[in-house]
């Protein structure tokens, strides 16, 4: 069995949190589950739906297609109406023109949606002490009245009170969206420093970071996205593990911080969260439009990774992975997400950290330390600053010990030591962690990176002699391993942008040209039914 509920109404009535709520009882009743957000960027007023699409199997994106629609006023009903399946009901306070379960709307106008969730709850025959123990968690200071709700709600449509669930609360894992994910990733991979301004989607990471921060883990809101990346910078060269970043047009700013890491040899992550430009474009909906700028952000040439998360489970071990590259080898990582991880849910297992979390900061430098020593490997010893030896840095061009020069030969030496960390990292990604995932066989390939993820291999399944590939990173990009892959094949790739972006890195980097791109930039994310219909015409 799979379902979709769209829940609908204008901002500020609680759509998101009752469609999260929804999906918390359904995952503590034995079901997988995905939330998909949709809003304008309007605190109140205007008009928000959120869709939770659930199943016993493994859910991985959402349906425009609803089962039942859950209408928190007239106008949504009509909005969404047509997105009602036939025979679909309608879960609503206020009369519509289908067969609809009326709710009787309390007088705690606050906590109305509870009533609507418990009738919900009952006609999808989900246990009523699944929803209280939800309600107990979620409301732990209001929770009497929120239960009582939920009960009349329940009741409403005559199902017995089944008895209590005890102690099977989230044993098994829990539901989160993408910016929580990236949020513990964080801690669990021992960020110290966090500074950031408010940019949607980006934001999410940042607060759930404020909020969920143990002892030890200061998160700073400053004044704008320089000053961020700034004192970001200035905490990493203390010895620091620093994390910053934003969407779009904030993470342009960031641009000359990211170089100057780069020069600096300071390790830094940088969280891009993609939204629909360009410009302030369409700040609350999904795209992948960044793909070449964060790649390319910042003047010059310097080590960098840009890692991308293809779903919430990711966006935490890309969290992890990132830290660690930009520690070992003192340079900056880009993690680039986007709206439709950072704002979906779904359920997920434990997490636990992949990655060690040592600082590889040099505890002895010794008498004749030198801030950018020559190396083999590119990776010059990194020291606490404040102690006998001197850690000098700076975003000129510079010798061994960090003094500025424009000398002809120095100005090359060091340009190949550090862009030698590159080949270091190279080497340890091919014996350690692919670039490339690969999902299913056959002569024909979709390839996407990121977010078209979930889509895509809900729609596999239906499409024969198809297989699919994931770009799990995009710079150093995988050219070996995806060359092995796509050999004698056609491919074609599925990209949230208007630009065919990702086809072109892989005509750069691979040499090959595609069969075509499936491209969306509507700023909405791709359902498995559209992939098919595509797919199909190839």
């Amino acid at each position: 069995m799979e379902k979709t509920v769209l829940f609908a109404g204008k901002a500020g009535q609680g759509v998101d949190r009752t469609a999260v709520l929804l999906s918390k009882i359904l995952f503590l009743s034995g079901y997988q589950c995905f939330v998909y957000r949709d809003y304008s960027s309007l605190i109140r007023g205007g008009h928000n739906f959120s869709i939770v699409t659930f199943s016993k199997k493994k859910v991985r994106s959402h349906k425009n297609i609803a089962d039942i629609l859950v209408a928190l006023d007239k106008g949504s009903y009509d909005m969404h109406r047509k997105k009602l399946k036939e025979g679909g009901r309608v879960f609503s306070f206020e009369k519509t023109g289908r067969d609809s379960v009326l709710i009787e709307r309390p007088e705690m106008e606050n906590i109305s949606n509870n009533a609507l969730l418990g009738a919900l709850v009952a006609y999808l025959d989900v246990p009523f002490s699944a929803g209280i123990q939800i309600i107990k968690k979620e409301f732990p200071r209001s929770n009497k009245a929120v239960i009582d709700i939920f009960r009349k709600g329940y009741e409403l449509l005559g199902k017995p009170i089944d008895a209590d669930l005890k102690n099977k609360l989230f044993t098994e894992g829990f539901i989160l969206d993408g910016s929580e994910a990236v949020a513990k990733g964080a801690i669990d991979a021992g960020v110290q420093d966090v500074f950031y301004y408010p940019m949607t989607p980006a934001t999410g990471a940042f607060s759930k970071l404020e909020e969920i921060a143990s002892p030890g883990v200061n998160v700073f809101q400053m004044e704008d996205e320089i000053a961020a990346a700034n004192a970001a910078l200035g905490a990493s060269y203390a010895g620091k593990t620093a994390f910053t970043g934003s969407s779009g047009g904030g993470m342009a700013l960031m641009g000359e911080v990211a170089s100057f890491a780069g020069m600096a040899e300071l390790p830094i992550v940088f969280y891009a969260a993609q939204r629909m430009g360009p410009s302030t474009g369409v700040p609350t909906y999904t795209s992948q439009g960044d793909i070449k700028a964060i790649i390319n952000l910042g003047p010059g040439e310097f080590p960098k990774m840009v890692l991308v998360p293809g779903d919430i489970e990711e966006a935490y071990k890309v969290t992890g992975q990132a830290f660690y590259f930009a520690r070992k080898y003192r340079m900056p990582v880009f993690i680039l997400s986007d709206k439709h991880i950072a704002e979906s849910y779904t359920n997920v297992g434990d997490f636990s950290p992949e990655f060690s979390k040592s600082n590889f900061i040099k505890n002895n430098p010794g008498k004749f330390y030198k801030s950018y020593k020559i190396t083999e490997s590119g990776v010059s010893p990194a020291i606490q600053p404040g102690g006998p030896a001197v850690f000098r840095v700076t975003s000129y061009e510079h010798d061994e010990e960090g003094y500025t020069t424009e000398d002809s030969e120095q100005v090359k030496t060091m340009n190949d030591k550090r862009l030698r960390k590159m080949d270091s990292v190279k080497k340890e990604l091919s014996n350690k962690h692919s670039g490339i995932s690969v999902y299913g066989r056959g002569k024909k390939v979709i390839i996407f990176s990121g977010s078209p993820k979930g889509a895509v291999l809900d729609a596999l399944p239906l499409l024969r002699d198809w297989g699919a590939i994931q770009i799990n990173r995009l710079y150093p990009f995988p050219t070996d391993e995806l060359k092995k892959k796509i050999k004698n094949k056609i491919f074609i790739t599925v990209e949230n942008n208007a630009t065919s972006l990702l086809a072109d890195l892989i005509k750069e980097s691979c040499g090959t040209d595609i069969k075509g791109s499936i491209l969306k930039y509507n700023g909405r994310p791709f359902t498995a039914e559209e992939i098919l219909e595509e797919v199909l015409k190839f």
